[in-house]
């Protein structure tokens, strides 16, 4: 049986192949046939309130971390 084969330049694991075999039936995960839902007036709005509370700091080690502002 092909699915268990395993072709010389191949180096897809033996799960990955199987996995792959359901595309044809099933289908790629999340597709979208209509186009992108613009965001509400809400959303937005929160998204403002969320930039305007909080800010990105990077530590001494690199990493980014979200804090509350202070108030200056």
């Amino acid at each position: 049986m092909g699915l268990f084969r395993r072709r010389p330049d191949d180096d897809r694991t033996w799960g990955m192949r199987f996995t792959e075999s359901f595309l044809p039936v099933f289908g790629p995960a999340s597709i979208r046939r209509t186009p992108p839902v613009p965001p509400s007036a809400e959303d937005l709005a929160r998204e403002a309130r969320l930039h305007s509370t909080y800010e990105q700091v990077t530590g001494p080690d690199g990493h980014r971390y979200v804090v509350e502002r202070h108030p200056d």
